[in-house]
């Protein structure tokens, strides 16, 4: 490949991503996919299976090898369609920060070691991204038992159609391959279900301190609730690293709208948890707040109390807010056109707030950018039934009431489409 070409796929190419490259993802079912946001995550094969095959049968999988081919030719493939509607919607995508992160660093090794049917002869795994399991202690409301042992034994327990137990990833192979891609590893992202309370995750970080590896960055995308995992002292492991350790707090309201959306949340813990890492100094940390329909109508309010509780400020890391978009009966697309307007005006009232404030403005830009996303799509009549009734049965199993603890959005349960809009 030439100069030019490199100029060209890392800044100009509409298709062209380096995560199939230097990085593998697996989820907690051993579905295997390029990455984290890609639609393999949603199936039940992928790319592949991490529990029966070895780590470069994965990499060089047919799927995996035409992605390849297909983003070098210019192609759209359907795994990238997430980061291909933000990009629509001017939405920074992950494609494109992967190409920022990775590309100058690792293009001209990584195309040097590809053939002409998308293989590797050589993969460094410089991004980790693999779940072991989907073991978690809280039920957010956004996600689903994939990703939540706690929403799998509710969904067996009242005999949901669909529930299933997803195993452990046992496949010793697999995990002393992935182990023995550390001295390659630049960044190590850990997710779940919940890291902090996964076995996984301290055997990687104690074998990384045995191997003095302990300038790979850690990155964490973690409820807070815990800091401490049987004898583990994570603050105690952490010291050992020479970077700071990036912790991304998934964080999408305050009080009682917290503990409704990401049950099983103590906010007064995680708060205070919030609190103690941020005055660590080594620390990188910032909330992930996942936008949807719970938090849309009342961002404002949040902002608002994170400011006041000297949650997040000016010399703050950017809050990040994630325009989600699965499940689809709760993303904000399918809000009616009234409701979507007062989510605009309390978007703008933050948007005021932080620009009062004096904040950056990437810092701003991110609410920003979830106003033409909001608005691109409506879906009420496809998902309100959906909607409605996932709303009204988890609140009977759960113990929780909607309409009480969001009274802004309560009349959407209401089946009466005239008290939505007056004749």
């Amino acid at each position: 490949m030439t100069e030019s070409n490199k100029v060209i796929h890392l800044t100009e190419s509409k298709t062209f991503c380096m995560a199939p490259w230097v990085h593998l993802h697996s989820t907690p079912s051993g579905v295997v996919a390029p990455c984290c946001i890609s639609e393999s995550c949603a199936s039940d094969t992928g790319m592949g299976d991490s529990k029966t095959q070895s780590l470069m049968e994965l990499v060089n999988s047919p799927k995996m090898k035409q992605l390849r081919l297909d983003m070098l030719s210019g192609i759209k493939n359907i795994e990238c369609t997430k980061c291909y509607n933000h990009e629509e919607q001017g939405i920074s995508s992950f494609r494109q920060h992967n190409n920022k992160d990775w590309g100058n660093a690792y293009y001209d090794d990584v195309i040097g070691n590809t053939l002409v049917d998308g293989s590797l002869t050589d993969f460094k795994m410089r991004y980790f991204d693999i779940r072991f399991s989907n073991i978690c202690n809280f039920k957010c409301r956004t996600c689903g038992s994939g990703f939540s042992t706690q929403w799998e034994q509710e969904d067996l327990k009242h005999k949901v159609y669909h529930a299933r137990i997803i195993p452990k990833n046992n496949n010793p192979i697999f995990l002393q391959e992935v182990v023995n891609q550390i001295p390659h590893m630049k960044t190590a992202y850990f997710a779940g279900g919940e890291p902090l309370i996964t076995e996984e995750h301290y055997i990687l970080l104690e074998e990384m301190i045995r191997q003095k590896r302990t300038d790979i960055s850690l990155r964490y995308n973690t409820n807070l609730s815990n800091l401490k995992f049987k004898d583990k002292d994570l603050l105690g492991l952490w010291k050992h690293f020479n970077s700071d350790v990036s912790v991304y707090a998934s964080i999408d309201h305050y009080g009682g709208r917290a503990e409704y959306i990401r049950h099983g949340t103590d906010w007064a813990q995680v708060e205070n948890n919030f609190l103690m890492a941020k005055k660590t100094k080594f620390i990188h940390l910032q909330m992930n707040t996942v936008l949807s329909v719970f938090n849309f109508l009342t961002i404002n309010e949040f902002y608002q109390y994170l400011i006041d509780k000297k949650l997040y400020d000016q010399k703050s890391y950017s809050n990040t807010l994630y325009n989600m978009s699965v499940p689809t009966f709760l993303a904000c697309h399918i809000l009616p056109q009234e409701y979507k307007e007062k989510g605009k005006a309390s978007l703008e009232s933050a948007i005021k707030l932080l620009t009062a404030k004096k904040f950056k403005p990437d810092r701003i830009k991110t609410l920003q950018d979830a106003i033409p996303w909001v608005f691109s799509e409506d879906s009420w009549e496809q998902n309100k039934n959906e909607f409605r009734t996932e709303i009204k049965r988890l609140d009977k199993i759960r113990g929780e009431n909607f309409a009480k603890t969001f009274p802004e959005l309560a009349p959407l349960l209401d089946s009466d489409r005239k008290k939505l809009w007056p004749v």
